[in-house]
């Protein structure tokens, strides 16, 4: 047998154990959903993609439970969550926002989107001391962005805030707040930035097209600075992280453009369910 007769049959049948390796993987799939178990279903439709009906399928899942997608995600991971406009193009719509999970706390896990999405100033008055209670941030993340982000069938939840004075220097931090959509305080800076890879691989965050559109100063690596929630040395200024991932106390003028990064809290639990 000729040498290219030998890979053609080696061709079909690679092809053949794709098809029947999916063929068991979907009735698989069809048992687990009909046995209850929605998790197990999902995640073997979600694999199949494109096979038969899987993905409408998967999609019937994720709208009885919106859940299903971030359940087994592990702190570590990255998730697809929520658009914003990214690429530059507006016509093209938004594209998905990746988020870093960088906890997983009874049931619930808390993101951070892995790019730096917009640029904003803080607030918007120069050498005005203000906390991220009254933020222009604060409503930007809380109204726009969270109105213009998710749809309501992606629950975002609310959480308590404490926000904590500076430090060092005992700088104002402000009333707690209940938000949706937050960022980072100083006390999460140092829990989730504590160390050199830390700071590499969750603080060093890449500014999307968009993002750097603007005045925004993007280094040479295309990171960015990105605001904490935390006052700095002085009231008129407020804490962030600067392009190499390091947290800066001292901060930066309010009314400065850094980058920003949102983050927040999502449940993933399922009824009965505790800590995972």
């Amino acid at each position: 047998m000729r040498i290219g007769a030998v890979l053609l049959v080696l061709s079909l049948v690679a092809v053949l154990v794709i098809v029947v390796r999916n063929a068991v993987r979907y009735r698989e799939a069809v048992a687990l959903d009909e046995a209850g178990d929605a998790q197990g279903a999902y995640e073997l439709f979600h694999v199949l993609g494109g096979y038969s009906d899987a993905a409408q399928r998967a999609q019937a899942l994720v709208e009885a439970d919106p859940a299903l997608p971030y359940r087994s995600a592990s702190k570590g991971d990255t998730v697809e969550f929520g658009a914003y406009e990214q690429d530059g193009n507006a016509q093209n719509g938004p594209e998905p926002i990746t988020w870093i999970v960088i906890d997983k706390i009874d049931g619930q896990l808390l993101l951070l989107s892995a790019d730096v999405l917009d640029a904003r100033q803080y607030h918007h008055v120069p050498f005005e001391e203000v906390t991220w209670e009254n933020s222009d941030l604060r409503a930007w993340m809380n109204g726009d962005f969270y109105e213009g982000a998710f749809t309501p069938v992606q629950r975002v939840e609310t959480v308590h805030n404490e926000n904590a004075d500076q430090s060092i220097t005992g700088a104002n931090g402000g009333a707690a707040t209940d938000d949706r959509v937050f960022a980072l305080s100083e006390t999460e800076s140092v829990i989730y930035l504590n160390t050199p890879a830390a700071r590499s691989d969750i603080g060093a965050a890449p500014a999307s097209v968009h993002a750097a559109a603007g005045p925004l100063s993007v280094s040479e690596d295309g990171t960015a600075d990105w605001w904490l929630r935390s006052p700095g040395t002085y009231g008129f200024a407020t804490q962030f992280v600067d392009a190499s991932g390091a947290p800066s106390l001292s901060g930066a003028n309010v009314d400065l453009q850094y980058g920003v990064r949102p983050a927040l809290w999502i449940g993933v639990a399922g009824t009965g369910e505790g800590m995972r």
